[in-house]
């Protein structure tokens, strides 16, 4: 007999859409979510980024027939001098599903995604957490796919701009797109990750207990890399993977953080995970010049 699909993953038409990488096997109850968003200098984005994330999750579960999804939403500000943190405890005050963890300063995309990652696990604990920009390059309502896409049994669910129904911005000029397939193609090549289409998305959706098997402190990471570094980790943990095709848009507010040097430190960080892989040994973060350029964080993070 065929299984029944829920009500949320019809209203998203989530199966007609998913390109499977390998066969899913997780059956864990998702139910809860926690979506972890990086912010710096992101106060012109980020309460249209919670006002159109919690609209949706209302839209949503209203029509969920007792299959609602309860979401939170864990802000990591690396004290942004535009205020940032006080927008987001200003909205935290009426709305108690989001939460505000405050570092002192810049510390880089990968270290405020892992430092969010763990307290969300040790504070809420969350079937499936989600990684999302703070500047509505991600669409909130695809979220929610990618939830249902753990929900429908993967471990690890990619808003792929790379399989078929996927798009980049149309604003995107040669530079940029040669950028992106640059560092997906420097992903694959260094970490073999060839079954994969968009390695290096920072719109995902893993499930927790796939991410409690990795030890995230010791992915040693800062910069954007960390998005490759935590794909792989995470399949060489078991984990299944499927791509749900989104929309890619270009950053609502204020400035993208990417460019060329950030490709070549990318690199360079890949190649020290793989040979940290290879002889079983964490190897420091890339040292000089590319460990200063690793550690800006905030939206717009897909390379």
């Amino acid at each position: 007999m065929p299984q029944k699909k829920s009500s949320i993953a019809g209203a998203l038409s989530f199966d007609s859409q998913a390109e499977s990488v390998t066969k899913n096997t997780a059956t864990e109850k998702v139910s809860t979510a926690c979506v972890v968003i990086p912010t710096y200098n992101e106060a012109q984005n980020i309460l249209d980024v919670l006002d159109a994330f919690f609209d949706q999750a209302r839209l949503i579960n209203r029509n969920a027939n007792g299959d609602a999804i309860a979401v939170q939403v864990l802000v990591v500000d690396d004290s942004s001098p535009d205020g940032t943190a006080f927008v987001v405890e200003r909205y935290a005050r009426k709305n108690s599903s989001v939460h505000l963890l405050l570092r002192p300063g810049k510390g880089g995309l990968g270290s405020a995604y892992i430092a969010g990652m763990r307290h969300a696990i040790d504070a809420i604990n969350p079937d499936v957490i989600v990684e999302m920009d703070a500047d509505l390059s991600h669409n909130p309502r695809d979220a929610f796919r990618l939830i249902m896409g753990i929900r429908e049994g993967a471990d690890f669910a990619i808003g792929s701009r790379y399989v078929d129904g996927g798009r980049l911005p149309d604003n995107w000029g040669l530079h940029r797109r040669v950028i992106s397939t640059l560092s997906n193609l420097t992903t694959k090549l260094i970490l073999g990750l060839w079954s994969v289409k968009d390695c290096t998305g920072g719109f995902r959706a893993i499930r927790t207990s796939i991410l409690k098997k990795i030890d995230l402190a010791g992915l040693n990471v800062r910069g954007y890399a960390f998005q490759a570094v935590i794909l792989d980790a995470a399949i060489r943990n078991g984990a299944s993977v499927v791509e749900i095709p989104i929309t890619f848009s270009e950053r609502n507010a204020g400035k993208s953080k990417m460019g060329l040097i950030d490709l070549v430190e990318g690199g360079l960080v890949l190649l020290k995970a793989r040979l940290g892989r290879a002889s079983g040994r964490r190897l420091p973060v890339a040292p000089g010049i590319f460990a200063k350029r690793e550690l800006g964080s905030g939206g717009n993070n897909d390379a």
